[in-house]
Parts: C-alpha cells; sequence; structure tokens
C-alpha cells in the first residue's frame, strides 16, 4: 500500500514533511534514534543497546516497504529528520491484523505536534490497509503526554503491568494500549 508524502504547519510555523522512509535515511534514521534514545525517561532502550548499524537500518527500512502490513515514516523540517513512527505487523499468519506501534521525536522537536502528525498518518494509512485491524503500543505509564496523545487519537488503554520498567532506579508500570483501525470502526 502507498502512502503520499504530506506537508504540515508546525506550532512554531516551520513546514513539516511527513513521508515514507527510503534505505538512504538509514544513516540519519539511525542518528536521529541514537538522538532520542540518549536522552529519553520514556523508552526502554539505552542508546548503547540500539542494535542496528546502518545497514541494518537500511535493511530494516527495505523490509518494512516490502511487508504488506508495516509502514515506516520520517517527519522532517527543512530536509533534517526530527521523528519517526514505524508500524510493525506481525508476521504470525494468526496475527497479521495487528501492528505494533513505536515512534520517537528529536528532543529539540517535541511538543511541536509531530508526534500527533506521525501517529495521525500512520492511523490513516492502517485504517486503508486491508490487513491492519488493530493497532497496540506500550508505553510508561509515567509518560503523561504520550498517554493523553494515545486517548486522544482514540487508543484505549486494555492492560497494566505493575513495575514492568527500571527507570533511573525507579520502578514504572508499563500500559498497553489499542486501537480499532479497521475500515468500519467508528473510532
Amino acid at each position: 500500500m502507498s502512502f503520499t508524502s504530506k506537508t504540515y504547519k508546525s506550532k512554531n510555523n516551520q513546514i513539516i514533511t511527513i513521508r515514507h522512509a527510503v534505505p538512504d535515511d538509514a544513516q540519519e534514521l539511525r542518528e536521529l534514534k541514537l538522538q532520542y534514545l540518549k536522552n529519553t525517561q520514556t523508552i526502554p532502550l539505552f542508546d548503547f543497546e540500539y542494535p542496528n548499524d546502518t545497514d541494518q537500518e537500511r535493511e530494516m527500512i527495505e523490509r518494512y516497504q516490502s511487508e504488506k502490513n508495516s509502514i515506516i515514516l520520517v517527519a522532517s523540517i527543512e530536509n533534517i529528520m526530527v521523528g519517526n513512527i514505524d508500524l510493525t505487523g506481525s508476521w504470525r499468519k494468526k496475527m497479521e491484523h495487528t501492528a505494533m506501534i513505536g515512534m520517537g521525536v528529536h528532543t529539540k522537536w517535541q511538543n511541536q505536534g509531530i508526534g500527533t502528525l506521525l501517529l495521525q498518518n500512520t492511523l490513516d494509512w492502517a485504517k486503508e490497509n486491508p490487513i491492519v485491524h488493530i493497532a497496540w503500543l506500550e508505553v510508561y505509564a509515567s509518560n503523561t503526554s504520550g498517554i493523553a496523545l494515545y486517548h486522544k487519537m482514540g487508543f484505549q488503554q486494555v492492560g497494566r503491568i505493575p513495575n514492568f520498567f527500571l527507570e533511573k532506579g525507579r520502578y514504572i508500570d508499563k500500559i498497553i494500549m489499542n486501537k480499532d483501525v479497521s475500515k468500519n470502526s467508528t473510532s
């Protein structure tokens, strides 16, 4: 399924482009991920644990391009990548109608509406996808802005695992959320 690039204005009036990631984005996408992983307290992965080198990042992008129930989008401002989102469809036949969301935004560009645009474009794509019916995600219970965004976009909390994450010596619950994205869904 294709995705057409779109442009928007950020909260500070800069032009944001949302588009498919392409293999040539591999190095910049990897650097973006390492940047926000280094500075996050809401993603359960340290930057030094990120497994992909540039070639592996390129292979990942190519894999997403070939899978019918997955997509990876990037957001850029003035040709600088500032955010990304992936919707990873299950490879298992019994679960191929489900897809997990993962997202990050460069620290300097947070709270500019980029996450909302990435998520909305991904959900729009999923709604038109004949395979994907359920989008789901995991979020730290302490990530109140992320939870507010997901609720705003129609996600419902469907589970909670106490003390799942250990962040700076403090245990944090994991919240699981999902959304029906099938074409007949009203949400």
